[in-house]
């Protein structure tokens, strides 16, 4: 009978994960498969899926030559939870001029009853278009009748006179898709960048030239690059914390029109050479012209600092009367028209946005005889700026470069809060653009100077109720030390120490310091006494040696990650705590010293208990080599950061009196 149960098992197991296999992922065909499997095996999570997609972008031949894309879709509903995959949203973009148009969409909704498949069509009334905004026209439909285990298709065109901006294409979504196409062809006399983004597997790529595909009147014609692209087994993009802009990995094929080489001989550039674009910044009104005004900020510093040497001191005491005097807006808008970009208007107002504060910055270090160039970037929200061709949309930000004593130094004025030398959080984006209008721009790293770091040290001894007397020390350095600093810059200082005594309702919070508030160049400082319970069951004492945990739980939470973990910076973590026993008592059954490490020497949680006599010494170390880790290291960082999760938050020390 067992042996039958489980031949019957095995049996059902390799039904499902037959049936499984047979989703038609090769046409828009609703099989009986698609809606009688209700689970994707490579993610127990989706909600809903794609079983097929396909787009397919051209060049109309003939007529107004308008650029043609269509789009078809077989989406498979799981639960409720992926009934918002049934409403679908499209965007048409327009100007003053012209604008884009949506036809012939096809829609169904397919269920299945008593075993058969029963087609709902979406009306032409439940198809819904609005004003988006000023440059976009919303198309909404929701399908009819979307139930937990519905399969909906949907074929639509775009026409779009917008030749420039020929239609990429989007491999990933936030749920999976089994199999995604796209086909483009690509007039010979267009000439795009085409960009691949993200880290998803391109399965099959083809391309072959079709001859006389685009031809004009009067004889002219050109060949078509036809591109095949396809994917398959694209699991989710889902957001998590420790990345830049979605932008940077979505998954994605990007085009830019280059050049248009047209029928009559006249040729078209639409991308420039940097060296073309280092000419209009210099002349751009709110960057290059600004930066040519150093002689108005001749007066503004104290004859104090005037007439110190040019030095490394120097530049840290205008930086600091900089930060200490002029405030940001909160704005970017670096090439906006506005007085806010204005140095003139900074120094008179004592307020700028980004660029304004920041020019500032650079004036004044070239006035005083410093050597300063503006740098441009694009912020961790934004993405990366496009290294393969200028595109200054991409830049949204500008800091100052100074070079002196065979170093260089990033210096941003828009905080009070941040030590010489480094950039806010925002702008750790890789790289940016140091301009120089006389040799060329370049690129350059956008990395911290100094290394960020907590330290925690902890000296905790029993009182004679058993409790816990302690004293902590807690040091911030770096990116650490300055978000200490931020909060404190954000409110008063006795309702910054009131949190700190409530972080936790079971400690006691006396004598709270603070030091080296406003010393950007040291590390932040808290320090303060606390009395703590104990657990006692029977005659065993239990202690949990880690007042605050570094990490309360794991960040990284996902089956799988297709995008690089970005902390931003190199980072450690420093715990170190001592525990003295009366001499009527003892330590038992202390943990074991551990030790993981990341692959190649990118990480190390280090975790070690030493007893001398009635002191137990516990020192906990986590250290990052790198800030910066591809898709690949994921699984090592997530059980990574299981194991300090473990070691911090259920760590038990165990002490009994001696009989």
């Amino acid at each position: 009978m067992l042996k039958n149960l489980l031949i019957l098992t095995l049996f059902l197991t390799s039904s499902l994960t037959s049936a499984q296999k047979t989703y038609n992922s090769t046409n828009m065909v609703v099989s009986l498969a698609d809606l009688q499997n209700n689970f994707y095996d490579k993610d127990s999570t989706a909600n809903a899926i794609f079983i097929y997609e396909k787009g397919y972008s051209r060049v109309e031949n003939g007529g107004n030559y308008n650029l043609l894309t269509d789009y078809e879709a077989k989406i498979k509903i799981f639960n409720k939870q992926g009934f918002e995959k049934a409403t679908i949203e499209v965007l048409l973009y327009k100007n003053k001029k012209y604008k884009e148009l949506f036809r012939n969409l096809s829609a169904y909704t397919h269920n299945l009853e008593n075993g058969e498949i029963v087609k709902i069509k979406l009306q032409e009334q439940d198809i819904y278009k609005e004003e988006y905004d000023e440059n976009y026209t919303l198309v909404k439909f929701t399908f009819p009748k979307v139930k937990p285990g519905s399969v909906i298709t949907y074929k639509y065109q775009l026409e779009s006179p917008f030749i420039y901006k020929f239609n990429g294409w989007d491999f990933q979504d936030d749920i999976p898709k089994l199999y995604s196409e796209f086909v483009a062809d690509l007039p010979g006399n267009y000439l795009y960048n085409a960009k691949i983004v993200g880290d998803i597997k391109i399965e099959k790529r083809e391309e072959k030239i079709i001859k006389r595909c685009l031809e004009v009147s009067g004889g002219g014609h050109s060949e078509c690059s036809h591109v095949v692209y396809v994917a398959k087994y694209i699991p989710a993009f889902q957001e998590e914390k420790y990345m830049t802009a979605k932008k940077n990995y979505f998954s994605r094929i990007d085009y830019e029109l280059k050049e248009y080489r047209g029928f009559d001989g006249v040729n078209k550039k639409y991308t420039e050479t940097w060296k073309n674009v280092d000419i209009k910044l210099e002349k751009e009104q709110n960057i290059g012209f600004q930066l040519k005004k150093t002689s108005i900020t001749k007066d503004i510093l104290p004859d104090s600092i005037q007439e110190m040497p040019t030095t490394l001191s120097k530049a840290k005491m205008i930086y600091k009367f900089i930060t200490s005097n002029y405030k940001w807006n909160g704005k970017y808008e670096i090439f906006k028209d506005s007085d806010q970009s204005k140095v003139r208007k900074v120094i008179e107002n004592k307020t700028g946005n980004v660029s304004g504060i920041n020019i500032l910055v650079h004036n004044i270090l070239k006035q005083q005889g410093f050597k300063v160039k503006p740098v441009l970037l694009s912020t961790r929200d934004k993405g990366y700026a496009t290294k393969l061709y200028p595109v200054i949309s991409d830049f949204n930000y500008l800091i100052t470069q100074l070079s002196i004593d065979n170093g260089t130094y990033l210096l941003d004025g828009t905080e009070n809060s941040l030590a010489f030398g480094e950039v806010p959080f925002r702008c750790l984006n890789q790289y940016g653009r140091l301009l120089d209008f006389k040799n060329g721009s370049s690129w350059v790293d956008i990395k911290p100077k100094r290394r960020t770091s907590n330290f925690y040290r902890e000296s905790l001894e029993f009182n004679s109720e058993l409790q816990l007397v302690g004293k902590a020390k807690h040091i911030f350095s770096g990116y650490h030390g300055y978000s200490k600093r931020k909060k404190l810059d954000q409110v008063d200082i006795e309702k910054y120490i009131d949190q700190i005594k409530k972080l936790n309702h079971e400690i006691e919070v006396t004598n709270v310091s603070i030091n080296n508030i406003s010393n950007l160049e040291k590390p932040y400082e808290e320090e303060f006494n606390f009395v703590r319970k104990t657990e006692k069951i029977e005659d065993i004492t239990y202690i949990k040696p880690f007042l605050r945990p570094f990490f309360k739980e794991n960040p990284f939470k996902l089956n799988e990650r297709t995008y690089p973990v970005d902390f931003g910076y190199t980072d450690s973590y420093n715990y170190y705590v001592s525990i003295k026993l009366p001499e009527d008592y003892e330590f038992i059954d202390l943990p074991k010293n551990s030790r993981y490490s990341i692959p190649n020497d990118l990480g190390d949680v280090i975790t070690n208990f030493k007893v001398n006599g009635k002191q137990l010494i516990i020192s906990h170390r986590i250290i990052f080599g790198s800030a910066y880790y591809p898709t690949h290291y994921y699984p090592s960082l997530k059980e990574f950061f299981n194991l300090i999760v473990e070691i911090e938050n259920n760590t038990l020390i165990t002490v009994k009196k001696v009989i």
